[in-house]
């Protein structure tokens, strides 16, 4: 999820008084091939997933809403800060769709600032029930979220009240395309069960599911643990390959163990004010005496850029318990727009399991999912931890 950092941003920000330069000023994030292919062919269909290279869902805006569908047809839409919008959202709203017959729907209230207690909802200045928010949340589900849901979209006004005081009025414009568009890419148009496209149809009409993507992580025989030491020859070899612009870097090389015989190196390339950029290495073989490569995935992270460019993670970050490689690559320092993948070991490369994306810098601290996959546990949970290369 994009919540904790991007929310800390947020807040961060909007204390300093920054925001109200205005988001439509501020240059977008450069977009992966990948998703600029995504957007042009956006009335499409979402892919069907295959075994190969994923293919991220698309991600459409209309007005203050974006929206977008996984591979596994979950879809998702977040309301922006309208254009010229003189102040950010205090709360944002998500709306969520599972796929298939029974795919249930979500309404999410998150708060950039302290949400708990009662939340009343107010649709064109009409009561429309109340949530109760506990650690910066309220959340409706099942029936009661779909009634909300559709209410919402063919209105044109939504306050959320804490007694008589308002605390946010997200827009609602955009609002109908966005929905209109999770029906059509559930199948769900002209059913009884649609969100905006409702019609005389039998409310399971949808999409049938697609089969999950599983994958196994790296089996392990024994728990990672400790630091990892290379040898001058070994660093040597590292430093040899990850070159920025023609020439090595002698920043420290941050180590991780992937599994008993390869271990992750992260070599910092290009530090701006937003982003720091790592080339991405796997060293092979027994301690003092690994050969390093360049780390293979199958779809390289957005911030990559041209074909036979080294692997570069944006902001990376390693989770050794979960075995995980994560990229957030921010538009601006807000943190409300950019690209976000997750990738995890399976033994020869890192697979992708969870992308997402907000083109637009508009105030969203959640951004919609492009793509999904589920890692099946190979081996003993890892508690390794890693470290800065150490000089013999």
């Amino acid at each position: 999820m994009t919540r904790p950092l991007s929310r800390f941003l947020l807040v961060s920000v909007l204390l300093l008084g920054s925001i109200s330069a205005g988001a439509q000023s501020l240059p977008q994030p450069a977009m992966p091939p990948q998703q600029v292919q995504a957007q042009t062919q956006a009335q499409a269909l979402p892919p069907t997933p295959t075994a190969g290279t994923p293919a991220l869902g698309r991600l459409r805006v209309f007005d203050d809403w974006a929206v977008a569908c996984d591979n596994r047809l979950s879809c998702s839409a977040v309301s922006l800060l309208p254009q010229g919008a003189g102040e950010a959202y205090s709360v944002l709203v998500w709306i969520g769709r599972e796929g298939g017959p029974d795919g249930e729907a979500t309404v999410e209230l998150s708060g950039a600032y302290e949400l708990r207690g009662k939340i009343d909802l107010f649709v064109d200045n009409v009561s429309a029930g109340q949530l109760i928010a506990a650690r910066d949340m309220a959340r409706a589900n099942g029936p009661s979220a779909l009634k909300l849901i559709r209410r919402l979209g063919s209105s044109y006004s939504f306050d959320l009240r804490v007694g008589k005081a308002s605390i946010a009025a997200p827009s609602l414009s955009g609002l109908a395309q966005a929905l209109r568009y999770m029906d059509e890419q559930q199948g769900r148009v002209g059913s009884a069960g649609a969100l905006a496209a409702i019609g005389d149809k039998p409310a399971s009409l949808a999409r049938p599911l697609p089969e999950d993507i599983h994958f196994p992580m790296a089996a392990t025989d024994m728990p990672l643990t400790g630091p990892v030491e290379l040898t001058a020859e070994e660093q040597q070899g590292a430093r040899a390959l990850a070159k920025c612009g023609g020439r090595p870097r002698e920043l420290p090389i941050d180590l991780h163990p992937l599994d008993a015989g390869h271990v992750l190196a992260l070599i910092a390339c290009d530090a701006g004010a937003d982003n720091v950029s790592s080339i991405v290495l796997v060293g092979m073989g027994g301690s003092g005496a690994r050969n390093f490569q360049y780390a293979r995935f199958d779809l390289m992270p957005g911030a990559t850029g041209e074909p036979g460019v080294p692997p570069l993670i944006v902001n990376a970050q390693w989770n050794p318990v979960r075995g995980s490689l994560s990229s957030f690559a921010r538009g601006r320092p807000l943190g409300d727009c950019g690209t976000s993948e997750t990738y995890v070991w399976d033994g020869t490369m890192f697979r992708l399991t969870q992308a997402r994306a907000m083109p637009v810098c508009r105030g969203a601290w959640e951004w919609p999912v492009l793509w999904s996959a589920t890692p099946r546990e190979a081996g003993p949970v890892r508690t390794a931890s890693g470290g800065a290369a150490r000089s013999p």
